[in-house]
This record gives structure tokens, sequence and C-alpha cells, in this order.
């Protein structure tokens, strides 16, 4: 025990004493309140909001579920892009009898996170000699899973499709906002 008394007094020579001052504590306390709370606040975690761009493009296959007014489709969609990489959606939409578009989309992102988004558009262009349908519509993100679940942002979308086939395209070009 006394060699440790001996060491300790080497490297520490005012340890003893300092240890034995009735009143170095409350001396010194707000500086080492002011110590702890630094130190704190240094290790915190970033809270800033982090702004990415979107851009993804999809090939498309369309169900309709009911023919309208109001008609009710499902769009599925497999395709790449920032940040989501490999991806594909679900997209449940409703036109009303004035062409008016409704719905929501659940996005699956290449690492299994998701964010949801609601839609809206308006009445799609049908060019009546190839059939060719182009929809533009606007997405709001809502939220989601993992990196996407307190995300916010917006994206606008356009669906190429064709009254003869189910099959189709769409390209999304936007910004994530990521807390």
């Amino acid at each position: 025990m006394k060699q440790l008394s001996i060491a300790c007094n080497r490297f520490f020579p005012n340890l003893s004493r300092s240890i034995h001052m009735p009143g170095l504590f409350f001396r010194y306390r707000f500086i080492l309140l002011f110590g702890i709370l630094a130190m704190t606040a240094g290790c915190q975690k970033s809270r800033e909001k982090k702004i990415v761009p979107l851009h993804a493009e999809f090939t498309t296959v369309t169900t309709i579920l009911q023919q309208g007014p109001p008609e009710l489709d499902v769009i599925k969609g497999e395709g790449t892009g920032t940040p989501i990489g490999k991806s594909s959606f679900v997209a449940n939409s409703q036109f009303d009898e004035n062409f008016n578009l409704t719905g929501t989309i659940t996005l699956t992102a290449e690492n299994g996170d998701t964010f949801f988004a609601s839609i809206t558009g308006h009445s799609p262009d049908i060019d009546e000699k190839t059939g060719a349908i182009t929809l533009h519509f606007q997405a709001n993100i809502t939220g989601g899973t993992g990196v996407f679940k307190k995300a916010s942002g917006s994206f606008e979308g356009v669906a190429h499709e064709s009254l003869y086939s189910a099959n189709g395209a769409a390209t999304w070009d936007g910004s994530i906002i990521l807390n």
C-alpha cells in the first residue's frame, strides 16, 4: 500500500492535498459544470436537415381495378434513381369524372427503406391517333421508414402509358428532405 502511495505522490504530487481540501470542489464547480456541458454538447448528433435531389426512371405496369368514374388503378414500377438506387413502387390512384388524379405512392429503395407520397394531377393528355397517354402529376413525400422516417419533400412525375397496353414508363424529379 505504501508503494502505491509513493507512486501516486510521484505522478500526482498534489493529489492527497487536493482531496482533503474541502472547498476545492465548490470553488471550481462552475468551471467543472461548464466543461461537462461543453463535452456533452460536442457529442450530440447533428439534426440538420439534408436536401437530396431525387431523380428516378421506372418501367411500369398498370392494372385497372375499376372502370370509372371513379377509375381505380394500381401501378407497379421498377427502376433506378438517386438516392434510392434500384427500387420499386406501388401507386394506388383514382381518377374522378373530370379525370382529376388523387392517390398514394409507396416506394421501396434498394436498402429496403420506404417512403410514402400523396399524389395529385389533372386530366392526362391522350393522343387519339396513337393511343399514347401522358400524365403529369405532383407528389408530396409524407415520411417513411429507415432513412426516410421523417422525410419530406416533393417531386414532379411524368407517366407515359398507352390505351392499348398496360406497360409504360415514368420519371420523377424533385428533392427529398432528410431529417
